[in-house]
């Protein structure tokens, strides 16, 4: 378990605070005292995402509903993630997306139609797996998960999942911290 030690003549930078919450790490800061990051439980998904099709861009009306989980598992360089759906058809493709309003950049391609074909009608279980940065599309500058990691903390990450019908993104929800109670 990481121990950082802090004292009036060093400080925790941004990036070491954006790494201690991506590996879920609880950091107290308090001079001249040891600081433990704890790993949250087996079960505890760090982030997650309600999918609604009045999140899309532009929102629209549907039945079909989801949930995401992720979490940043290991040395931080490697990401979790379940994609749930209900009452959706014809999904093609799931990405990661960042956006600041507007319009969507995806980031990750977690579900590809070029690789997997249209799916049946889906009550369950999209996509599951993990991804590390170098799974990153490149569309924008982040070439780390703590990039990630960030976009998410400033409320601009967002799971699009699109379907033949809706191409730009049938079901789409802001990712959040999933905060300890």
């Amino acid at each position: 378990m990481p121990v950082i030690v802090m004292n009036r003549t060093n400080h925790i930078t941004v990036a070491s605070v954006i790494v201690a919450l991506a590996t879920g790490a609880i950091v107290i800061i308090a001079p001249n005292q040891f600081v433990k990051a704890q790993q949250p439980s087996q079960n505890a998904s760090q982030f997650t995402a309600n999918l609604t099709g009045q999140s899309a861009l532009p929102p629209i009306t549907t039945n079909a509903t989801g949930s995401a989980e992720f979490a940043v598992v290991g040395d931080g360089n490697t990401m979790t993630y379940k994609i749930d759906a209900d009452n959706i058809d014809k999904v093609t493709d799931v990405f990661v997306a960042a956006s600041s309003g507007g319009r969507f950049v995806d980031l990750v391609q977690l579900r590809s139609s070029v690789n997997e074909g249209v799916s049946e009608p889906i009550s369950g279980t999209l996509v599951e797996g993990n991804f590390t940065a170098s799974d990153f599309t490149g569309r924008l500058d982040i070439n780390q998960m703590s990039g990630l990691v960030k976009l998410i903390l400033d409320g601009n990450a967002y799971v699009r999942v699109q379907t033949t019908d809706v191409p730009l993104g049938e079901i789409v929800g802001k990712i959040t911290p999933n905060l300890p109670s």
